[in-house]
């Protein structure tokens, strides 16, 4: 009988050690997190400062983003039902700066939340392509 040489065996070895962990099945944990969430960026297109709050309408912790002039901020929330309301931060925006929407979030998506005043003056634009302005940039 034939024996096989260390190298040979150390060579079947992993061989095989690479041919199992390429079947493998299980789930990726962060794929599985990821898609059940609904990713929701908010976008300022003007000069002035907002607030905006997200609440889950069935309870629970409340987000707060703020965005100064030109930013994007992006957060990760669970699916479900939401009060967003925005508020401009501006001295003299008065009372009617205050906004409040009712929206479903669905986990697996993603929601682009625009912001912008009709007293704001869009930048010069580069090429006329909105999709190349760079306040629409995320962060």
């Amino acid at each position: 009988m034939r024996k096989l040489c260390p190298k040979s065996a150390f060579l079947a070895a992993f061989g095989l050690l690479l041919l199992t962990a390429g079947c493998s099945t299980a789930p990726q944990p962060a794929a599985a997190a990821r898609s059940a969430m609904a990713h929701f960026i908010a976008v300022n297109l003007g000069n002035c400062e907002w607030r905006i709050v997200i609440s889950p309408v069935a309870g629970g912790e409340a987000r707060s983003l703020q965005l100064t002039a030109w930013a994007s901020q992006a957060i990760d929330l669970p699916g479900g039902d939401y009060l967003i309301e925005q508020a401009v931060l501006a001295a003299d925006a008065g009372n009617g700066s205050v906004r409040r929407f009712p929206t479903r979030l669905d986990a697996g998506q993603t929601y682009r939340w625009r912001l912008a005043t009709l007293l704001t003056a869009p930048p010069a634009r580069t090429g006329g392509d909105p999709a190349a302005d760079k306040h629409e940039r995320e962060r």
